[in-house]
């Protein structure tokens, strides 16, 4: 009788490729790479049965106890301006703010995909709580009555400094129910912080995310019917912890950077490093971010997600155009790498496969980096292949840089396919050594795997009717209140930023 095995399954979906790996306690003990389709069903059905079969080749049955994914699916659609929905901004600013509307700091290019209507009401309150002006619910049922009969169906609530005093948005958000049960909507206290139109944006992306995370979501149920999968699912969060599917349907663009997140976090793990830079070099682009505890530091300054000014929780990440499928150019002297990718084509394109264009992957094989394909067949000048890779190494050594907070040299764990392009031996400025873990080609996805529960609060008290100590009290019990709703075990729940 086949030995039963307890897995949970880490499933990263990319735009290229779709990884899945199993984790028996935390033990990697199967993966799989597969392309990522169209309706986004058959690669992980594909990548998550190749996993589960290398384990029944090996004479053992499993027993899957949760699926946690991770996807660029959203921020994609975003950045190219695909399937998504118009939103109506109900903005509670009483006489403030007229000068600069709803929507105004929304791209022309993305603002005819999402722009439904834009109001101001009455409502808002000042810097410390106090009303702006009276809310006026008759006022409010008006507004929506007339966004309904426009045919918008995502409504963003926006109150000025509600991220101070959120009452205003919570009783717009139960009319709105009241009125209309089969209107969704977002408050914006729940995305985004102190900042009106970062936080409006934040807002409007993800209520115009919605319609596409539910038939996204939707796609991921139906691959683990079919494989028999009746277990939870969650999707892995910017910040590296997960949600569950059913509170994703609702904050999708909690998920933006869970790409580069997850690959953090797997390379954390896979390296036995908490404290690090991790570089995730693909086949086109590079990624780059700091590891502070294990956990990826979140950035500390507006992020722009297709070129949408925002401030809700992101990764301090960086990105260059670096990538295995980077094609190499010889202009004279002049040898670059990049920013043109085969990508995709790789396979068929490079001359270590029969291909004609010299890229950066044939030029980690020729100098012996890794062996992939036929060696044999790289063609290139006297002096390309030292000169090109003397510039992968300057541009990955300035973009450790930029990312270093301090001027000591610090470990970098390379992780990605394209991870190969680097020497792990060559003298680096800023580098005290190069780690590429076993796994390292589907960290991503061991990262998706390894990921749990978490309960966040961030907000700004008002200390007129509380101490300081009071308020830090509520912030940190009602984190572990919302780890605790999310699935964690009270005993079980860490702070790892503790308030000061």
């Amino acid at each position: 009788m086949a030995k039963l095995l307890q897995v949970v399954i880490g499933v990263d979906v990319g735009g290229t490729n779709t990884d899945a790996v199993l984790l028996a306690g935390r033990k990697v003990i199967a993966s799989a790479k597969r392309m990522t389709t169209v309706d986004v069903t058959e690669g992980v059905l594909s990548a998550i049965s190749a996993a589960i079969e290398q384990v029944h080749a090996k004479g053992y049955e499993v027993e899957v106890q949760q699926v946690n994914v991770g996807t660029t699916h959203f921020i994609n659609a975003v950045l190219e301006k695909k399937n998504l929905a118009r939103v109506s901004i109900l903005r509670l600013c009483g006489a403030a703010s007229r000068a600069f509307p709803p929507f105004c700091d929304m791209p022309p290019d993305l603002l005819k995909h999402v722009f439904g209507s834009g109001h101001f009401l009455s409502g808002g309150n000042q810097f410390d709580g106090r009303e702006i002006s009276a809310l006026c619910p008759d006022e409010v049922r008006r507004c929506i009555r007339d966004v309904y009969a426009k045919g918008v169906r995502n409504v963003v609530v926006a109150g000025i400094f509600s991220s101070v005093i959120q009452d205003h948005e919570n009783k717009v958000c139960e009319i709105i129910y009241a009125e209309y049960p089969d209107i969704s909507f977002t408050a914006s206290h729940v995305i985004g912080q102190i900042g009106m139109l970062e936080r409006e944006n934040a807002a409007v992306l993800n209520e115009s995310l919605k319609p596409l995370c539910r038939k996204t979501l939707a796609a991921f149920r139906i691959a683990f019917d079919k494989l028999g999968l009746l277990c939870p699912f969650y999707l892995t969060q910017n910040d590296g912890t997960l949600i569950g599917s059913e509170t994703a349907l609702q904050y999708p663009v909690h998920t933006f950077a869970s790409g580069a997140t997850n690959s953090m976090r797997g390379a954390a793990y896979l390296s036995g490093l908490l404290n690090a830079v991790v570089c995730d070099i693909g086949g086109t682009s590079t990624d780059i971010g700091a590891l502070v505890s294990g956990f990826p530091r979140e950035s500390s300054t507006h992020i722009k997600v297709g070129e949408v000014r925002t401030n809700f929780r992101m990764p301090d990440v960086m990105s260059i155009a670096l990538g295995g499928g980077s094609i190499v150019n010889c202009t004279g002297k002049t040898v670059t790498v990049g920013p043109l990718s085969v990508s995709y084509r790789l396979p068929v394109e490079a001359q270590v496969f029969g291909g004609s264009t010299l890229t950066a992957t044939d030029v980690a094989v020729a100098a012996g980096f890794y062996e992939l394909g036929d060696r044999s067949k790289v063609k290139a000048a006297e002096g390309v292949i030292d000169a090109a890779l003397e510039e992968i190494h300057a541009m990955i050594e300035a973009l450790i840089d930029k990312m270093k907070l301090s001027a000591g040299d610090i470990p970098v764990v390379l992780v990605g396919g394209g991870s190969i392009l680097i020497d792990q031996n060559r003298s680096v400025k800023g580098v005290s050594y190069f780690v590429r873990p076993q796994h390292f080609d589907v960290a991503n996805a061991v990262g998706a795997a390894l990921s749990q529960v978490s309960g966040t609060v961030d907000l700004v008290a008002s200390l007129v009717e509380t101490s300081r100590s009071a308020a830090l009290e509520s912030a940190r019990q009602q984190a572990v209140r919302l780890a605790v709703e999310a699935g964690a075990t009270p005993e079980s729940v860490q702070h790892l930023f503790p308030c000061r």
